[in-house]
């Protein structure tokens, strides 16, 4: 049976108290999540030696946390990805959101949930946070009551699942933003890890990283991950595609209906032998390469610098800028009707 374990982090600059929750499974695998974000902090799992391998990036200290610029490990909303100028209209009325990336607002704005403090209680072997965000926050129409619980299994299971409900109509697309580097977080570039995506289409992007409101084949284009390659065969692509984003940062549309789980994407890391399938509810996975990524070693939490593509992130979520764009499902909540979502990491 898997058991949690807690101990105190450290305190924010608000002088609020952290803390670190462990799930550890019957093999000594472990999560450790943290209530500072809802943040997933630290995975280890064991490679073909049956060595502990810590397999996503994050930070040593809380400070970092809260100036998180990468997302590492965050929980992201209310809505993950880019809206477009900050703007979108909502039952004919025009709502105005902080603007954080270029010319987009992202992830939330500038207090997404990633830098939020959450109430956690322990349910079994789950953590479970919850938060409310209030009407109005970040430009949100809205009081939204927000859960993420984390399980960690006895079969190598990360299980996230996602729950909200608001009492306006709003916008809600919630996300793990865990960058993944499968030879460990101190082993550098990911480029060389072997990736299969469960895709035959992806969403091109314009210059400003906003979808440009198509969906087009991966076929014959860098995104064909139908069967698996290295990460770098696309980062290596001249297409225009991966030089907009400076490499892979694009959502996928996943080949399935309905709401049950679907296999997203398979990574192999090519040294430790550690395989990682990601499973989803979501109609997509965004997919992105560490492209910014330039964190020095007084701030990682191995004091190890983490430099561009030293990770990769699988976001399940719904489609980016979607609130604006007629086409991509919508990512609209009434008011009173539950949101979920359901993704889970398998290791082996």
């Amino acid at each position: 049976m898997s058991k949690v374990e807690i101990r105190d982090f450290e305190t924010t600059s608000k002088g609020e108290n952290t803390h670190l929750y462990t799930i550890v499974n019957n093999i000594g695998e472990s999560v450790t999540v943290c209530d500072y974000g809802a943040t997933i902090v630290s995975l280890m799992i064991k490679d073909k030696d049956d060595n502990l391998t810590d397999v996503v990036l994050g930070y040593k200290h809380i400070a970092d946390y809260e100036n998180n610029g990468t997302y590492f490990g965050g929980t992201i909303g209310r809505c993950c990805g880019r809206i477009a100028n900050g703007k979108f209209t909502l039952e004919g009325k025009a709502y105005t959101l902080p603007i954080n990336n270029g010319n987009n607002h992202l992830h939330g704005g500038n207090v997404g949930f990633n830098r939020k403090l959450w109430n956690t209680k322990i349910e079994n072997d789950s953590v479970v946070f919850t938060m409310t965000s209030a009407d109005g926050e970040e430009g949100y129409p809205g009081n939204l009551k927000v859960k993420v619980k984390y399980t960690f299994d006895n079969d190598s299971t990360l299980t996230i699942e996602y729950g909200a409900v608001s009492d306006k109509d709003t916008v809600c697309n919630m996300t793990n933003h865990s960058y993944f580097n499968l030879n460990g977080d101190t082993s550098g570039s990911v480029r060389n890890h072997l990736l299969k995506v469960n895709s035959k289409s992806y969403i091109p992007i314009n210059k400003n990283l906003i979808p440009t409101g198509e969906i087009t084949p991966t076929k014959g284009s860098p995104f064909d991950f139908s069967e698996f390659k290295e990460v770098e065969t696309a980062l290596n692509s001249s297409d225009i595609q991966i030089s907009l984003a400076k490499g892979i940062d694009h959502m996928f549309v996943l080949n399935h209906n309905g709401d049950d789980l679907v296999l997203a994407s398979s990574l192999i890391g090519e040294k430790t032998g550690i395989n990682l399938k990601c499973y989803t509810t979501q109609k997509g996975v965004h997919i992105y390469s560490a492209n910014y990524v330039d964190v020095p070693l007084t701030e990682s939490k191995h004091s190890k610098a983490y430099k561009e593509n030293s990770g990769i992130c699988f976001e399940t979520q719904g489609f980016p800028d979607a609130v604006n764009q007629d086409i991509f499902p919508t990512t609209v909540i009434k008011a009173n009707e539950k949101y979920k979502q359901t993704t889970k990491f398998v290791f082996n």
